[in-house]
């Protein structure tokens, strides 16, 4: 908000429109992840009030509780999707009354408490990889993209899709592979096994910066474009698992879930796992961090790969 707007009084503050703008503020910012989240939390709420803008002065808790009624029982939305909504408007509207410097008598969301609801089992055994890297897809190649997709991402500590799309060569230092977590900036350095050479060596292409062909040859897409290829590639894991009759959908954070169960399986620090995933939340966990070396997590990591990762050296 400019210097002009932090001196209006809340009456003259009305809230989709400045919702709006700190939409646009977040996604100027790169943060289009957060963006999409308070244009959906928005757009319910506008659903709930009819397209009826109101003052900031008109949010209150007897209103914040008809909102969380009209998404309950009204849309009947899962109670972590309803938590996701009221979090998001929660945290525009504690943005706006920092910016304006304004303390309402009472926060219309001081009442609300927030349980997350426990979600059903994601991870998959280490069996369902091995399977995986075992197809044979050479009539199917986008499947088979995405099966190997699906593979490297195991082999390298469950990476996430974003960060593996817009891996390139200078990610890779000697065996090492080097890289920044796009979601919370955090340094990853994984040690690369046979099996991922084999894999990078697949699609290895010299007119191209990217390891794996995600995005073209001449950069980044859209972030819009992104979810698209985000899209496809769950739609081509959701085959894969259909082909291998699991009993849940299998979709790329499933992969990333499944590394982390098995290496707690066996027994891995959570310390490293949570190095691994590139987690900081826990300040615990990051105090331990700071003394672990590298050998230890690409060790942890073998334990966890090491069978998928043979087959797929075998199979090159």
């Amino acid at each position: 908000m400019t210097t002009n707007r932090t001196k209006r009084r809340p009456s003259e503050v009305y809230l989709f429109r400045t919702i709006d703008t700190l939409i646009f503020r977040r996604r100027s910012a790169g943060r289009d992840a957060t963006a999409d989240l308070y244009r959906a939390a928005g757009n319910w709420f506008r659903k709930f009030r009819n397209g009826r803008d109101l003052c900031l002065l008109g949010m209150t808790p007897s209103l914040v509780d008809g909102f969380i009624a009209f998404l309950q029982t009204g849309k009947k939305l899962k109670v972590n999707s309803v938590n996701s909504y009221l979090c998001a408007l929660r945290a525009m509207y504690n943005i706006i009354i920092r910016e304006l410097g304004y303390i309402p008598r009472v926060h219309p969301f001081a009442h609300v408490t927030i349980h997350p609801e426990r979600s059903a089992k994601r991870a998959v055994d280490l069996k369902v990889f091995e399977q995986i890297s075992a197809l044979d897809l050479k009539e199917e190649p986008s499947l088979q993209f995405a099966a190997d997709l699906c593979t490297f991402s195991f082999l390298a500590c469950g990476m996430p899709f974003v960060d593996l799309a817009h891996l390139t060569h200078a990610n890779i230092e000697g065996n090492t592979l080097v890289y920044n977590r796009t979601k919370t900036g955090s340094p990853i350095r994984i040690g690369i096994t046979q099996g991922m050479r084999c894999l990078l060596d697949k699609y290895a292409s010299p007119s191209s910066p990217y390891l794996f062909p995600v995005f073209p040859p001449e950069g980044p897409v859209s972030y819009e474009h992104y979810k698209k290829l985000l899209h496809k590639y769950n739609v081509a894991l959701k085959k894969l698992g259909a082909r291998l009759r699991l009993p849940a959908l299998f979709t790329s954070y499933v992969v990333r879930h499944s590394w982390a169960t098995i290496a707690y399986r066996k027994y891995t620090p959570i310390a490293l796992i949570s190095q691994a995933l590139g987690h900081t939340s826990e300040r615990t966990t990051r105090h331990y961090l700071a003394q672990l070396d590298q050998s230890e997590l690409s060790k942890a990591n073998l334990l966890v790969i090491g069978t998928v990762d043979n087959l797929v050296r075998l199979r090159a």
